[in-house]
């Protein structure tokens, strides 16, 4: 008995990404941690194909839950980090990415 973690098949299209789903898209997860939003709406199916994750760019104070990696000053919300898992992104192109 233990722990079954699921299959990693097609895990690029089952955003939001990162084991707390604090990553809203590729494109973001691909950014150097510093500049991924620090908060966006979840709960939303919008789909966009060219991020290729969730569509952020909406009001997020509008309904639904926002999930949060940081408080108002900028202080970590513990559980909630986008941060690590840079994967090369300071040497990727905007192209690139």
């Amino acid at each position: 008995m233990g722990y079954k973690a699921r299959p990693l098949d097609g895990i690029w299209a089952t955003a939001p990404y990162l084991h707390n789903g604090s990553v809203a898209s590729l494109y973001e997860l691909l950014l150097p941690a510093d500049q991924r939003a620090a908060r966006f709406q979840v709960g939303a199916r919008d789909y966009d194909p060219v991020k290729i994750g969730y569509v952020t760019d909406a009001d997020v104070d509008a309904t639904g839950f926002v999930l949060r990696t940081g408080d108002a000053a900028g202080n970590l919300i513990e559980g909630n980090s986008n941060a690590g898992h840079e994967y090369g992104a300071r040497s990727l192109s905007e192209q690139e990415r």
